[in-house]
């Protein structure tokens, strides 16, 4: 594997919204990166997401004391009986991100009920760690097929995995933009997480909603499987979610963990 893996961002406000309530984290050094997507049914969802991948950035630049870390990541480490450090490291830093949008969220009334779906990929050598919660995908493209990594926590997902609706209904299902798990809304942060063994030539797409409403699995596979840089694609990506119609943020990143 690399020494450090090639990546690239963007994000967009798209063609409805007046504001942007998504953020994202790049950092190549650590290996560490993450989209969120402030929730818009709640107050103040760019603030939510802004902080969430505040306190993952902090957590991971060493601007966190010990006091603060050594607590969660011991929690962590028994609640889920982790013996990996990387991978409690994740989620100790999504539980001290949980922490302080709750905190902020109690201590002033423009910002109560605030949350933010989260998706956040460590690469720890040939190892993938994942966090998410919510709607926020992670993809990997290898050897041109592509699969969706994570699982929606929504209630369209939740009517599909029941069989309770067809997949050609999903565009027009009513309720589609539910989310079930959120960062910042419980005492404990609602998130599922899982590890990947990570191959040479794989790439790794992370994404807000904005991107996948818009554009089926297959579009998005002929665009990362097709010619150019990763910002070439990338901005391919994100133009192409506009050209749909842009409903809502668009966010994208795109890591390379060998380039």
């Amino acid at each position: 594997m690399g020494d450090r893996p090639e990546a690239w961002a963007e994000s967009v406000v798209g063609r409805v919204r007046r504001r942007n309530e998504d953020a994202y984290l790049v950092l190549p050094e650590q290996g560490l990166y993450a989209v969120a997507d402030g929730m818009g049914g709640h107050q103040r969802g760019d603030v939510a997401a802004s902080v969430c991948v505040g306190a993952l950035r902090d957590w991971f630049t060493g601007r966190v004391g010990d006091e603060a870390m050594n607590p969660l990541v011991r929690r962590v480490r028994d609640v889920f009986r982790l013996r990996s450090r990387g991978e409690a490291d994740l989620l100790a830093a999504v539980e001290f991100a949980n922490r302080l949008i709750l905190d902020m969220a109690s201590e002033s009334e423009a910002l109560a009920g605030m949350g933010t779906t989260l998706v956040a990929a460590y690469f720890h050598g040939a190892t993938l760690f994942v966090v998410y919660s919510g709607d926020s995908r992670v993809y990997r493209l290898r050897e041109g097929r592509l699969r969706q990594l994570s699982v929606d926590h929504s209630l369209l997902n939740e009517y599909l995995r029941l069989d309770m609706i067809r997949p050609s209904e999903a565009r027009s299902f009513p309720y589609r933009n539910v989310i079930l798990k959120a960062i910042g809304l419980s005492e404990r942060a609602a998130m599922d997480f899982f590890k990947r063994r990570v191959r040479p030539g794989d790439l790794y797409l992370l994404c807000s909603d904005g991107l996948t409403d818009m554009l089926e699995d297959d579009v998005i596979r002929g665009i990362l499987d097709g010619p150019g840089s990763l910002e070439d694609r990338g901005h391919r990506l994100v133009a192409a979610a506009e050209e749909a119609g842009g409903h809502d943020n668009i966010t994208v990143v795109l890591v390379r963990p060998d380039p």
